[in-house]
């Protein structure tokens, strides 16, 4: 399916050139993807469409203006982000050089000025100056827990893209989780695991 089609089932509103960003940034996955396994070696245009709409179908979640993907990967869900709002200040995080030379790319190739990105790890991070992590298929949830925990950001949020209702136990930390809205239009399980802070 066109992701003109998909998205013509969402409740998302965005313009041509927008339309036309994201349907260029799916050609590039799929040229690049035969030599830098950015997603399944498999993937033909249409399920990385739908990988496209499934990380749109965050953006109504995120009211933080600035926002980093950890282990963006082909740029899922960040570069979709990015093109979407570019009122929104995206950092990608990826330790993979053969990832972060298609990133670059792509942020040149579609004049991305709201996007930096960076090889690097989450563990390795001093500190994190944006409000919202976001990340998708990288690791579990405590396991991204336990790699921000020496931060002294205290009022950091985290959204993590999850196909099923799995909540964690923590006592520092509470989640919630959101049905996507991409799970109805795709007929698989999406949603979003809502990670914050527990107020002292």
């Amino acid at each position: 399916m066109s992701l003109k089609s998909l998205f013509d089932q969402t409740n998302l509103k965005l313009s041509k050139k927008k339309q036309d960003q994201l349907n260029e940034y799916a050609k590039l996955i799929l040229k690049w993807n035969k030599t830098r396994n950015l997603v399944s070696r498999n993937a033909n245009l249409e399920a990385i469409n739908e990988h496209i709409l499934d990380c749109a179908c965050l953006a109504p979640h995120l009211k933080e203006k600035n926002l980093l993907d950890v282990g963006s990967g082909a740029g899922l869900p960040g570069m979709v982000l990015s093109i979407i709002d570019d009122e929104k200040n995206i950092r990608l995080l990826e330790p993979n050089q053969k990832k972060i030379s298609f990133l670059t790319h792509v942020q040149a190739r579609l004049d991305l000025k709201n996007t930096k990105i960076f090889k690097e790890r989450i563990e390795n991070l001093k500190d994190i100056c944006e409000e919202t992590i976001i990340t998708r298929a990288v690791m579990e949830p405590e396991k991204l827990l336990n790699s921000i925990s020496k931060l002294n950001n205290k009022n950091l949020k985290i959204i993590m893209m999850v196909t099923e209702p799995s909540l964690i136990s923590n006592p520092n930390w509470e989640s919630k989780f959101f049905v996507s809205e991409a799970q109805k239009i795709l007929g698989k399980n999406r949603g979003f695991l809502n990670i914050t802070p527990v107020k002292n």
